[in-house]
Order: structure tokens, then sequence, then C-alpha cells
């Protein structure tokens, strides 16, 4: 025996499928070899596939933290050594439902058309995947956005998820399934689920997950819109779009509040299913769920998009064909004396009863989900209402439906930057602006929650010549209000929060010199005027406390009032707001401060502001020009 020959067979001996008999030990180093001369863990799809990222050294890894997901001990940091893996994988002689290719389906339609190996390889037989996939039986697929929800810090800017339609038409809610990525939270407050959020604390996967339920979590309980934008995937795509959900079940992500979050994970996931759209590489400073929804419809065919009214609105709607003399019979239905109230609706015609009853099972259902009645109320005050509706049979009850608000692609971009002159005492200033996201009182609310205010990173850098100095006049880290009108149905108070840097003129100091670290929170309430201009009128009780080298003491805690008035019409937006903050520790100077302001909408991403701001017997006057901008 030669030399060459003896070598050869303490090779074979020697590699990680030496059970296979020697043809296929020489077939699978064939294919090795093969992979090898094409390099093929270079391939970018195949990076895709395994979330390879590169890092500061030129080196990549997986951004999957999840052991599983990969075939090789070194996979997360090794493109090579995994894809070997999966060229030695094509071997197995177990079941075939236990074989890699069974865990990773599309892993392995790819790699067996990248080497060649189609026709040597013929599709194994997996039944827990078939069956799953069957199960799903998926015609079409949708893009959904849920409304931001101010009282849950993972969803303040809203969420985005797939909807996998089902075969068969419309009518099939109960049926569909949804593609969804979320953190594994604990149960924290909205406090520690930020900062975990921040530092990815959190592990996040895919899962999917029946679309009744994600209606029950956002529509019902959370109140929130939905938005459905189909995406017009061919067939092909589809498949592709399952075989790689099975592998994601097998994955983890680290889930950052700012960048790797629920939103941001769809961008690689529907980059496998349209390589060509390399949507991930669009964002990479942060991520905002509208941002990456507007992304993957710039990309898809325009199609109308299917809204589905939060339940309120549904309420809402049909309170408002009622007269008052009816909706004084829902609440006595929903909230009241039930049997009074139904003897009342006795004699009225069976039409008025039908749309009194119906009001009240959907306010009912909505205090349920609402959390403010019980699921033992809701049936005991449900059933009578439902066993008095039936003989009525059927009646045009209310016509229409609730009115569709503006979509995410009539509403201005998120990164807003400015430029104004401002008028001091001392002379005039010039100001630069920039802020991450996304919203203020003064903004177009088209697209966004309305009376709603949602900033992050806020900042406004100014310049006066007079004492040639540059300061931070503001660094907002967060500011978020929801000016709830005061509404009996529902009895929601207003609120915000707000933390960041700001001058504190009414400690004496000269301009630039006041810097503050300020904090603080209110609640109150809000009152609606609806007539030729609307006018939304609000008092807040606050909290605040700052701390800073410009302070007696270096620090501060008071409380106080806010008021003021939101006025629109059209695209023109008045804003007039005072405060007043008294402290009892730490410095004790009060603090008197006001805004009077209006905007006016220039164009979808463009608007200009006219302000004049008091605050502790310092005045100041400036005109702004805002322009916003897509996410980077």
């Amino acid at each position: 025996m030669s030399r060459k020959s003896i070598f050869l067979l303490l090779l074979l001996a020697a590699a990680p499928c030496a059970a296979l008999a020697p043809e296929q030990e020489l077939q699978r180093l064939a294919a090795r070899q093969r992979a090898a001369a094409l390099q093929a863990w270079e391939d970018p799809y195949w990076r895709k596939l395994l979330y390879y990222e590169k890092g500061l050294l030129g080196n990549r890894r997986s951004a999957s933290v999840n052991p599983q997901f990969y075939l090789s001990k070194w996979g997360q940091i090794n493109p090579r050594l995994e894809l070997e893996a999966a060229v030695d994988g094509l071997y197995f002689e177990g079941p075939d439902n236990d074989s890699p290719e069974c865990r990773f389906p599309e892993r392995y339609r790819w790699l067996k058309e990248k080497l060649g190996l189609a026709a040597e390889f013929p599709p194994r037989a997996c039944p827990d995947f078939e069956e799953w996939k069957a199960a799903l039986d998926t015609e079409s697929v949708s893009l959904l956005f849920a409304g931001g929800y101010l009282n849950n810090p993972s969803t303040l800017y809203g969420h985005t998820f797939l909807r996998l339609h089902k075969r068969g038409g419309a009518g099939a809610d109960l049926l569909d399934y949804t593609v969804n990525y979320a953190a594994t939270a604990d149960a924290d407050s909205g406090l520690f689920f930020a900062v975990k959020g921040l530092v990815g604390a959190y592990p996040g996967q895919f899962a999917t997950v029946p679309y009744y339920l994600k209606i029950q979590e956002y529509h019902n309980i959370e109140n929130r819109d939905l938005w459905e934008f189909p995406l017009n995937l061919k067939p092909e795509e589809i498949d592709r779009l399952l075989r790689h959900c099975w592998e994601l079940g097998k994955a983890s992500f680290p889930y950052l509040f700012f960048t790797r979050n629920c939103s941001w994970q769809l961008m690689p996931l529907l980059d496998i299913v349209k390589p060509e759209l390399d949507l991930s590489r669009r964002f990479s400073l942060w991520v905002i769920p509208s941002d990456t929804a507007k992304a993957v419809l710039e990309a898809s065919p325009a199609a109308e998009p299917l809204w589905r009214p939060s339940l309120w609105k549904t309420v809402d709607w049909k309170r408002s064909q009622l007269t008052e003399l009816e909706k004084t019979a829902v609440l006595a239905l929903a909230r009241g004396d039930q049997n009074a109230g139904l003897r009342a609706i006795d004699a009225w015609p069976a039409r008025q009863q039908a749309a009194v009853l119906e009001t009240a099972v959907d306010y009912l259902s909505w205090r349920f989900y609402a959390r403010r009645i019980k699921q033992e109320e809701l049936d005991r005050r449900t059933d009578p209402l439902l066993a008095r509706r039936a003989p009525l049979g059927q009646q045009e009850t209310f016509t229409g439906g609730p009115r569709r608000p503006a979509t995410l692609r009539e509403g201005h971009d998120s990164l807003r930057t400015g430029a104004g002159l401002v008028a001091l005492e001392s002379g005039p200033a010039y100001e630069v602006q920039a802020r991450f996201a996304a919203q203020d009182l003064l903004d177009d609310p088209a697209g966004y929650l309305p009376d709603a205010v949602l900033e992050m990173g806020s900042l406004r850098l100014r310049y006066e010549p007079e004492y040639n100095r540059y300061y931070v006049k503001e660094g907002r880290v967060a500011r978020v209000v929801s000016l709830n009108p005061w509404d009996d149905w529902v009895r929601r108070q207003s609120w915000e929060v707000a933390a960041g840097v700001e001058q504190a003129p009414e400690t004496g100091r000269q301009s630039g010199r006041a810097a503050v670290w300020a904090m603080h929170a209110g609640s109150g309430l809000a009152a609606q005027w609806d007539g030729p201009v609307r006018q939304l009128w609000y008092a807040l009780l606050q909290a605040d406390t700052a701390f800073g080298p410009a302070l007696h003491n270096n620090w501060r805690l008071g409380a106080g009032l806010k008021a003021g008035v939101l006025a629109e019409r059209g695209r023109l937006r008045a804003l007039l707001e005072a405060r007043y903050i008294g402290y009892a520790f730490g410095d004790t100077r009060p603090l008197w401060a006001g805004t009077l302001a209006a905007s006016y909408k220039l164009a979808r991403n463009s608007s200009v502001r006219a302000e004049h701001a008091w605050r502790g017997g310092v005045r100041e006057t400036g005109v702004y020009f805002h322009q916003f901008f897509f996410a980077p």
C-alpha cells in the first residue's frame, strides 16, 4: 500500500464523520473542497441566514446568542466552520426528522443550490416542519403596524409584525397567524424595562402567534389602531419566509431598545425573503417602528392599507350616533342600575333598543379590556343585554364607520432638524436644533398620536455674539405628554414626564451659565372644545426637581401647576402655556415660566414656528424653520 493511500485512510479515520462509508466520506471531502473553492462562507446570503455582522476588527460574529442556532461549536464566531458543519450535515444518517436539514430547511436549500448538490441530495422528509407549515397554510403576507402606546415604554413608538394570511380569503382573523419578535422580559416596571432594554439585558425571540391574540393585545387591551399593509410576496418568497421562520425558532437575539428592537429584527428577516432590499443596512443609529414600516413599504407596490380601529374608537363612533337620552341609557345599562335601564327602553322602537344594547355591550367589553371591571361583572352585565338583543332580530342600527386617520405615509418623518434667529434682551442669538424623535404639540399630528408629545434626544445649541458663547439651550433625554380630553365614559387623566438639561435663568446666572439637570412629572385634566378652531385646555399638577451648580445647595425639589391651551385649525397650530413651581427644599427660589408659540405646516416634512418665551424674568422671541428627515 502506498504512503499516499495510508495517509488518506488516517485522514478518514480522524474525520468527524468517520462512521460514513469510504465512498461517502470522499464525497463529503469533495463537497467541502467545492465550498472552499467557492468560498461559500463569504456569500452575502449565507451571512444573512446566520445573522453575521462585521466587528470593529473586521471579524464576523452572529447576532444570535442561542447555541442551538448553530451546527458548529464555533459557529457564532466563524462562518467557515459553520458552513463546513452544514456540509457534514448533508451526510447525517439518523432519522430524517432529526437531521440538520429538517432543523434548518432554508439554510440547506441554499447550500445544495450553491454547491450544485440539489440532485444528489433530494429534500428530506421533515414531518414536524411540514405539519407546522401546513397548519399555517399561508397564501399571502402583510406588514402590520400597531400605533404607539404611551403607557408601555417598550411600545411608545408602536410595533411592527407580520401577518400570515391563510388560504380562503377574508374573514380568517381567528385562523391567521403572525410572525412576531419580542423581548422575553420579566414583570419589571416601566423604568427597569427601559434600563434593561438600553443595555441588551433581555433576550428576544421570534414566535408565530395566533392573530386573534395580537388583536386582543393591541386592539382591545391597549386600545391601539392596527394598520395592515399587503406585501405582495411571490409564492417562492413566502416559502422562503416560512422555512427561515422555522429556523428562527432556535435563535435568540438581545433586545436593545433604540437599535436592535422588535421592529429592526424584522428587517434582516425580510432581507432573507427579498435579498435585494437590504433593509437592515438602512438603520445604523436608532430604529423607530414607523420608520421601518415606511422602509418596507417603499420597496413594495403601493396598496391601499387596511385599518382596524381600536375598540374604543368603535364605541365612540357608535356613541356619536346616539341621542343624549340614548347615551344616558347606555351608561345605565353598563354602569348603573341595569334592571331599571332595561325597563326604561322597553317601550322604545326595536331599532333604537338595538342601537343602545349594542353600544352598551361594546362599552362593557372596552371597560373589561381597560381593566375597569372584572370578568365576573362583564358576564353579569353582558348576558342580560344579549338576551334582550336577540329577539329584536336584524336592525339597521349604525351606518358608516369610524373616521380613518392619516396613514404612516402621510405623516412627517421622525428626525427633525431646525435653525432659528432669537431676539434676547442682550441682543440676537442663533440656534440650531436636532431631535431624534418624534413629535411635540406644535408638530402636525397626522400619522401620530393626537394631543401627545413623544420626544427623545432633543437638542438645542445656541450662539450669543454678545458674549461670543456657545451653549446648550436644552438637551432633552425624553419628554412624554399625553393630554386626554376628559370623557365621563373613559375617565382618563392627562399626564407628562420629562428629563434633561435645560437653562435656568431664574437663578440669576448669565445665559449659558445656568444649566441644570431637571426632571418633572405631572398629572391632571384636559377639556376639549370643538368649534371653528379646535381648542384643548389642560391643567397639570407637577412635581419638579433639578441638580446643578447654578442652584443654591446644588439642588431643589418642589411642586406646582402647569396650565395651557392648544389651538388648531388646518395647517396652523398655536400653544399658550404657563407654569409655576414653588420649591420647598434646596434652592427655594420659585420658577415662573411661560410660552406663546405658533407653528405653520409648509409641507409634509417642513414647517415654520414663532415663539415668545419667558422664564424667571428673562424673555426671548424666536423664529425657527424645521425640516423632517428619514432616520439614518
